[in-house]
């Protein structure tokens, strides 16, 4: 606090100059008063005694330039004035200010990008709530393991009840389903919600108000709905007299009972949610299932304050331990007896660490961007003391001590930064504008905001000024040698070779981190490449894709049985449409399910039981192999007779078939499979199921008609690979019911593209940052060959004029840009051989030291250099040779 009180007292001075040298000089007086009197106390006139006082004193401006130069006022005086002679001075340099300031908002921008993404994503707290760090994470997992896995309703009350430890614990689960005012039905992803969700999160009500406590309590009695502030703008048209209005949801009436605020956008910020309705509407939201033991709602708490999130997590976790060890249904003695218990951030915490791995290696990539327009600039300053070294010398000359010398320089370059920085933050609010706009092939909305923020800013500034002290301070001091003659004598042609051995390096260093960067963008092309081409066992050409849930739609098993029968009839109609079918999951769209089958014939494990055998599974519709031109290699596929009222039947794929039959006799055998006999009538070629880079699991295709499921993806092939048209699709689902909401079509390959999607990103990131790290460095290298040829004009001239080829010369200086770039290739290739092997789990089917790609690289690398040594070579060699020897 002292610091601050002289900090304050100095800049008041500052700013009261005139009062504080009115104070400085009443000061002197009243001394002079008291040291006159004590000489006329010893005998001196009243004169005498003023005159000698006078001399102990000295002059009053003396003494009031000495407190000066002694207080606060004195450095943040010489600050503003150093702001002010730096402002002054880089106004006077216009071209080398603008471009300085350029490349510094080129790299800041890249980084600031990179980092406004992280921030949105990962560290940022989660917006709309208040008190956000007190706000926690809960997720059960085997103790052995990492898996997550959400709560039953159950086990959440039982927390809830229990928990000490929390001012509040709360639970959502997903769920679809369609709203209708009177017309057609919209189709909105939204949650359903405990009571207190909004309390334990902090969120207040844009209008009306929250879910009460009697709304959480019986089933089936408050039909009420909070809706999302952006679909009241855009659904309701943000009317202020919407609290209270009824609309219709999955055929019952509801009452919008509340609007969200603007900022806020639920527990799990990447999906956008558009509405809430309490968990105890779950009977009409999900009719027919049990959840009350189900694993499916995600849950989070409210530490109460002076409690850790350790203390926290060990509380719960003894309740979990005691909640199973309570339980007698053997369904509920899971293994999932540990607790994790983290900072609510968005995200769950696997996909949080998987997105901060990401992201930071896209960081690291900026990082080398802002390392390179730092080096440039770095260069750039180098060469403006090098110009300056006559002012240097009469500043030192005149008084002015090295630490005031760097002082002065360095405020220049921090004024550079810091206006590079700004830069930067324009740069990446376009930037993360356009990102914003970047399809995810998803049929979840999804709600990716990762514009800047003040974080962002204050980031982007403090790493702008560090960088600018990092890679500035040399050149300052450099430039501030105390040694007059020295920097007299730095025209020299031994000052020269300094500078050029330092630009050099400085040179070679921006090549060898272009290089990494155009490397690893080289890479991801190549992983995007083979991925595109990779053999996927099926055609997704000429198919559309659409996702449906009767549940959602209030539609029972009967009427969603109806449902499906009808639209497979009608879209089959539709012209040039060949094949339609269904599935539980999209083929190659991270969509998988899991399951164990019991073999026949297997001896019986140790507690007397078949032992089991883990797969992966789909329900599909009849036609579904020849909608997907997945070809079946014995047997046939499932066919409309597979039924509920036949036996089961299943096909499997060939790694199945050979897994537990390698004989060949795969077909024709019978496994079980929840508890039900099934039979093998097909074998199916291997295909791509979950990602490209899976290894082939064993897969088992059951019959969806005899295992019924309301949520369903239609499949729709039509002929000579063109693409149906989804209005004709659209108008099939609304002739069956005008209240649906209008499904979206999407093609399976654009669906598809999602297994590359990180690919996508890192190529087009790494990409831009590498273009533009290779731009950087070759200005730099043209810089510094122009810089070489003007030294060097009058060389030129005699060598030319003394009948030397014209490409002799050329190829003397170009060489000298060459080395420069065969040294930077070197080196590159070193730093990119180590840093490519951290991308080896995003490059499918590419060795992270794949020589095409090096060399391609390599060969891209030395043409460009080789051109920007070239250019400013040519120019000089076609001078005239007089004019050159009469330069100075």
């Amino acid at each position: 606090m002292s610091f601050w009180r002289q900090l304050t007292h100095g800049v008041r001075a500052l700013l009261n100059r005139r009062t504080a040298d009115q104070d400085v000089a009443d000061e002197v007086e009243h001394y002079l008063e008291q040291a006159s009197a004590a000489h006329v106390a010893r005998g001196l006139t009243p004169e005498a005694a003023r005159r000698a006082a006078r001399l102990e004193v000295g002059s009053p401006t003396a003494v009031r330039q000495e407190v000066r130069s002694s207080g606060w006022e004195n450095v943040v005086g010489t600050a503003f004035a150093d702001l002010r002679y730096a402002l002054r001075v880089l106004r006077k340099a216009p071209v080398f200010t603008a471009v300085a300031i350029v490349v510094i908002a080129v790299g800041s921008g890249a980084v600031t990008t990179i980092f406004s993404a992280m921030n949105a994503i990962v560290l940022r707290p989660l917006p709309g709530t208040t008190d956000p760090g007190r706000l926690i994470g809960l997720e059960r997992h085997r103790p052995d393991a990492n898996d997550g896995i959400s709560a039953s309703y159950e086990y959440f009350d039982y927390l809830r009840r229990n928990a000490h430890s929390l001012d509040g614990l709360a639970a959502w689960s997903k769920v679809t389903f369609a709203i209708s005012s009177g017309g057609e039905g919209i189709a909105v992803y939204g949650n359903m919600v405990s009571g207190n969700y909004f309390s334990v999160l902090g969120v207040r009500p844009a209008l009306g108000r929250f879910f009460t406590p009697e709304e959480d309590r019986t089933p089936l009695t408050h039909p009420v709905l909070v809706v999302s502030h952006a679909f009241w703008r855009t659904r309701l048209g943000g009317d202020s007299g919407v609290v209270g209005r009824p609309v219709t949801v999955n055929g019952l009436r509801y009452t919008i009972v509340g609007v969200a605020p603007p900022a806020f956008h639920g527990a799990f910020t990447p999906i956008l949610i558009e509405a809430w309705v309490p968990l105890m509407m779950q009977q009409h939201l999900r009719p027919g299932r049990n959840l009350e033991h189900m694993v499916w709602l995600w849950t989070f708490g409210r530490l109460k304050e002076g409690v850790s999130r350790d203390a926290a997590n060990r509380e719960l976790e003894a309740l979990t331990t005691r909640y199973i060890g309570e339980r007698t249904e053997p369904a509920d003695r899971s293994k999932y007896t540990a607790v994790r218990v983290s900072a609510m951030t968005g995200l769950p915490t696997d996909a949080h660490t998987m997105a901060l791995g990401f992201i930071g290696l896209l960081l690291g990539a900026a990082a080398l961007v802002l390392l390179i327009a730092s080096v440039n600039v770095a260069s750039m300053l180098s060469a403006r003391a090098i110009a300056r070294r006559r002012e240097m010398a009469v500043r030192a000359a005149l008084g002015a001590g090295r630490g005031r010398i760097v002082r002065q320089l360095l405020t220049e370059i921090l004024v550079l930064f810091a206006a590079g920085a700004c830069g930067g933050m324009i740069l990446a609010w376009r930037a993360t504008a356009g990102l914003e706009r970047f399809t995810i092939p998803t049929d979840v909305p999804m709600a990716i905001e990762i514009s800047p923020d003040a974080r962002v800013f204050g980031f982007a500034l403090a790493v702008s000024l560090i960088t600018g002290l990092g890679f500035g301070l040399a050149p300052a001091l450099r430039a501030a040698k105390t040694d007059i003659n020295t920097r007299l004598r730095d025209g020299t042609a031994a000052a020269g070779s300094r500078r050029r051995l330092m630009s050099s390096t400085l040179i070679v260093g921006q090549l060898a981190l272009s290089l990494v960067l155009l490397v690893a963008a080289g890479l991801f092309l190549r992983a995007l490449d083979r991925g595109a081409k990779a053999d996927t066992g099926f055609d997704p050409a000429g198919v559309a894709t659409a996702t449906f849930n009767t549940e959602s739609w209030g539609y029972d098993g009967e009427k969603g049985r109806a449902f499906y029968r009808a639209l497979r009839e009608r879209v089959g109609a539709i012209p040039g449409v060949t094949a339609v079918s269904f599935t539980s999951n999209m083929p190659l769209a991270f969509a998988t399910s899991n399951g164990w089958i019991e073999l026949e014939g297997r001896a019986p494990g140790a507690d007397g039981r078949p032992v089991g055998e883990p797969i992966q599974l789909a329900l599909v519709g009849a036609d579904y192999f020849a909608a997907i031109r997945l070809p079946l290699v014995a047997g046939r596929a499932i066919t409309g007779s597979d039924d509920e009222r036949s036996s089961r039947v299943a096909v499997v794929n060939e790694t199945l078939a050979k897994r537990f039959w390698p004989d060949g006799s795969g077909l024709g055998r019978a496994f079980r499979f929840q508890g039900q006999g099934a039979t093998i009538v097909g074998i199916a070629r291997d295909a791509k199921y979950g990602s490209l880079s899976e290894e082939k699991p064993a897969f088992a295709y059951f019959a969806m008609a005899q295992e019924w499921r309301a949520d369903q993806v239609m499949l729709v092939r039509s002929a000579a690979g063109s693409e149906p048209p989804a209005r004709a699709i659209q108008a099939a689902v609304l002739s069956i019911d005008p209240l649906l909401p209008r499904p979206v079509i999407t093609p399976l390959r654009e669906a598809n593209s999602i297994v590359l999607l990180p690919q996508r990103i890192a190529a087009l990131v790494t990409g831009v940052l590498g273009g533009v790290g290779l731009l950087l460095a070759t200005v730099g290298l043209y810089g510094i060959i122009a810089y070489s040829v003007s030294r060097r004009t009058r060389e030129i001239g005699l060598r030319v004029a003394l009948g030397a080829d014209r490409r002799d010369v050329l190829r003397l200086i170009v060489s000298e840009g060459m080395r420069l770039a065969a040294l930077g290739v070197v080196i590159g290739l070193v730093l990119a051989a180590a840093a490519t092997r951290l991308l080896a789990g995003l490059l499918f089917s590419v060795s992270p030291l794949d020589g095409t790609t090096f060399v391609v690289m390599s060969v891209l690398f030395v043409g460009v250099a080789a051109l920007a040594s070239y250019l400013p070579v040519r120019r000089a060699a076609a001078g005239d040779p007089m004019a050159a020897l009469r330069t100075d």
